[in-house]
């Protein structure tokens, strides 16, 4: 609005307020067509996690860990000691009990978890409970839960624990469970808008750089078991096969130990080859 004033200057008539009629600058900065324009989709206090989330002065990751969900390969699991096997085990089995807290739509929906992503391949769609997320790592309160929309009803496939700490998290006993990172996530109305983005600046809702946010996959729940590992960054049996799939829509076809499992029966195997870069 353009404010005048009654008194002159120099005879040239009223003064304007030029600060005042100029008008506020609007973000240009665009977003996915399938992120949410309602921000009322998330609760006030789920969307103050988020804010608290990029409050956090965290720089992007700077380690091994910051590669995304990339890899299909299986994991080579580590024989656990006696200690240690004792505490795992009682995790996964307190993992697995919890399962029923969390396996269908309208369960997770009441306790606040919101769809933050599109599917996935051989992952499957994130629904994130963004207040968990700086909480300590809990087997059976993950941040994240798997879905398989593609089944009707739609069902849970696994859990993905996400942690915020400066280091990498305690999180299952032994050495076995290789948590990741991702870098410059752009989160707009609960919804994971963009990854590696370049900064604030370019982001139209929360900016987490991903430094101290720490993700692991876990196939815990029963029926859905990843023959690929227990912490495996994929499972294949959401994995599309790769005749008449669109490259981008694929999952992942090689690990640093060359090409990997085939992913779904009537899969042709890639050639071998060096994994690169990874999302």
């Amino acid at each position: 609005m353009v404010s005048v004033s009654g008194d002159t200057i120099d005879g040239a008539g009223p003064t304007v307020d030029v600060a005042a009629s100029t008008p506020a600058p609007t973000s240009t900065i665009r977003t996915g067509p399938l992120t949410p324009t309602d921000a009322a989709r998330i609760s006030p206090s789920e969307a103050a996690a988020i804010v608290r989330l990029g409050e956090s002065g965290a720089d992007v990751p700077h380690s091994a860990h910051a590669h995304g969900h990339g890899g299909a390969g299986g994991q080579i699991a580590v024989p656990l000691f006696t200690g240690d096997a004792s505490i795992f085990a009682n995790q996964w089995l307190a993992a697995v009990a919890s399962v029923p807290n969390y396996d269908t739509i309208e369960k997770i929906a009441a306790l606040g978890y919101v769809r933050a992503s599109a599917p996935g391949p051989g992952i499957g769609t994130h629904w994130v409970l963004w207040s968990q997320v700086a909480k300590p790592f809990d087997p059976a309160r993950p941040a994240m839960v798997l879905y398989d929309e593609t089944a009707d009803p739609p069902e849970l496939v696994g859990y993905s624990y996400w942690v915020q700490s400066p280091t990498e998290p305690d999180g299952f006993a032994g050495p076995n469970d290789h948590w990741h990172q991702h870098t410059g996530l752009c989160v707009v109305n609960g919804w994971v808008d963009r990854e590696e983005a370049a900064g604030p600046s370019a982001c139209a809702g929360t900016y987490l750089a991903g430094g101290d946010l720490w993700m692991l996959h876990a196939w815990v729940v029963p029926g859905h078991e990843d023959r690929l590992g227990r912490f495996a960054n994929i499972l294949p049996l959401l994995c599309p096969s790769r005749l008449g799939t669109p490259d981008i829509a694929q999952c992942p076809a090689t690990t640093a130990f060359g090409p990997a499992p085939a992913l779904s029966e009537d899969t042709v195997p890639p050639p071998s080859a060096n994994l690169t870069a990874s999302r």
